[in-house]
């Protein structure tokens, strides 16, 4: 375990969703001076989410709490604690948003769509189907069920 970013905080993971921040505290005061307990809480349901974070006011009773609860049961789950760290984009603990769509496929990828796998251009293999509309809003080549060309 590296060193904790905020001395003194543990993470308290794998809780029963039935356990509240009175019985983390009434557990944990055992190991000194808890100045905080943050239960962490679904925006919609407001109901645990599992997780909790624990500060103690020294932080060698939160070490001591760590070592002795870690692997424990709580309210008939078995319970990760440990140190709180930052959470950190390399470790995968940051919401990342999903890359922008600049062109409508790929995330805006520049892409080669001159040549179609099957052979030939991607135009000429879609035209079986029928007429391709051309960028600028037109049909190519031929009609679509009585739709005339723009231009």
């Amino acid at each position: 375990m590296r060193e904790a970013d905020w001395p003194g905080k543990l993470f308290v993971g794998g809780l029963n969703t039935e356990t509240t921040e009175k019985t983390l505290k009434a557990v944990f005061r055992s190991f000194g001076r808890i100045a905080k307990v943050l239960l962490i809480k679904d925006r919609e349901t407001k109901k645990s989410r599992g997780f909790a974070f624990i500060t103690f006011e020294r932080p060698v009773d939160a070490k001591d709490a760590a070592k002795t609860m870690n692997g424990k049961s709580l309210n008939g789950k078995t319970i990760k604690v440990e140190e709180a760290n930052k959470p950190s984009s390399e470790s995968g603990n940051k919401r990342r948003r999903p890359p922008v769509d600049h062109d409508g496929y790929g995330g805006g990828q520049d892409r080669d769509y001159s040549e179609h796998p099957g052979g030939g251009t991607y135009r000429v293999a879609y035209e079986s189907y029928g007429p391709v509309p051309s960028p600028a809003g037109g049909v190519i080549k031929g009609t679509l069920g009585g739709y005339r060309p723009s231009g």
